[in-house]
């Protein structure tokens, strides 16, 4: 196994995504549609065994590591979203 030492080195733009966990799949598309100002793809992935959550993998051009940070954060720091990778 390669161990990999400090920050990756990613080219700008580029195509990035996120996966993104939450209980109710037309408010992550809400939320996803408010956040986002420039074209994206989404898609449901999976759902929990019991049902209760979805997984949704949103993918978008990001042109600088900020712009990829500042999606991260508001996605991250929504009260509706579980979790965000």
């Amino acid at each position: 196994m390669q161990h990999i030492e400090g920050k990756p080195d990613i080219t700008y733009p580029c195509q990035w995504e996120y996966r993104i966990v939450g209980e109710k799949q037309h408010r992550i598309e809400e939320i996803v549609g408010d956040i986002m100002q420039k074209p994206y793809y989404l898609e449901v992935k999976n759902h929990s065994s019991g049902g209760r959550f979805v997984s949704m993998h949103l993918s978008t051009m990001v042109d600088s590591e900020e712009e990829r940070n500042e999606i991260f954060s508001k996605l991250a720091n929504h009260k509706e979203i579980k979790m965000v990778i």
